[in-house]
């Protein structure tokens, strides 16, 4: 079996467990109301304002998938389509990455709609570029942060039960989170007060300020820094999965 037939497989299974994707879909639309504007994104024809979304959807969604997903690598057999895995002649890795690919495709899918809503929106607001923008916006900053949940999610999921693994990989994903996307800054009171750092992708080619909220004194990120950040996060969610699988395997061939 090929690796498409694979993922389409796992997708397929994803869409069934209705309760996970309407999490999505919820999420996504939290991420909608949570702007610094009072204009929604396709009520404007500026670029930044879906780069804002783009970021709030890389914040929340995830969450889902980091609860979700603790079982994409770890568990034996999969509702029914384990003789089938079993039976196909790839890799455990490979196999891995299907599950994740095809979850993804099913818990990702509210967050795109969202976007190319939102940049077909912007059309009738003087950004011809929407519809590119957003699409590029959720391959570059909205689907890897979801790679990243389920990629995180998974390697739990391998070496702890899988209740507490939900319970940890959801705490583990807000703990990365907040000190990567936060930026605390003193205030006159002696108090300190957070700020949404922009994403380095959004500050390079979105035209973001580095904070989101407020006004900064940094230059913003140049894009080659951008990139460079976005190949290490795919890079670091090719090891978890490699991680992942390797343990799952090890501990499936000790249990047989």
């Amino acid at each position: 079996m090929r690796f498409p037939r694979l993922a389409l497989a796992h997708a397929r299974i994803a869409g069934r467990q209705r309760a996970l994707w309407v999490v999505s879909a919820l999420l996504a639309l939290l991420s909608l109301s949570v702007m610094v504007n009072s204009a929604m994104p396709f009520e404007t024809g500026n670029a930044s304002d879906l780069a804002f979304l783009a970021q709030m959807l890389a914040f929340l969604p995830p969450l889902a998938c980091a609860a979700a997903c603790t079982d994409l690598a770890s568990a034996p057999s999969r509702l029914g389509v384990g003789e089938i895995e079993d039976a196909a002649p790839v890799a455990a890795v490979t196999l891995t990455a299907a599950r994740v690919a095809g979850a993804f495709a099913v818990f990702a899918l509210p967050s795109f709609a969202l976007l190319l809503f939102c940049g077909f929106g912007q059309l009738a607001h003087g950004n011809p570029w929407g519809p590119l923008q957003a699409a590029a916006l959720f391959a570059s900053v909205a689907a890897p942060a979801a790679l990243l949940a389920m990629a995180l999610s998974a390697l739990v999921g391998t070496v702890l039960p899988k209740a507490l693994a939900r319970i940890v990989a959801a705490v583990g994903w807000l703990a990365a989170l907040v000190p990567l996307s936060f930026v605390g800054e003193p205030t006159a009171g002696g108090g300190i007060q957070f700020h949404i750092a922009a994403d380095p992708v959004c500050q390079a080619f979105f035209g973001c300020p580095p904070l989101l909220d407020a006004v900064s004194a940094a230059a913003p990120a140049t894009p080659l820094v951008a990139i460079a950040l976005l190949v290490t996060k795919l890079a670091l969610v090719a090891g978890l999965l490699v991680v992942a699988s390797v343990i799952a395997r090890h501990r499936s061939f000790k249990r047989g």
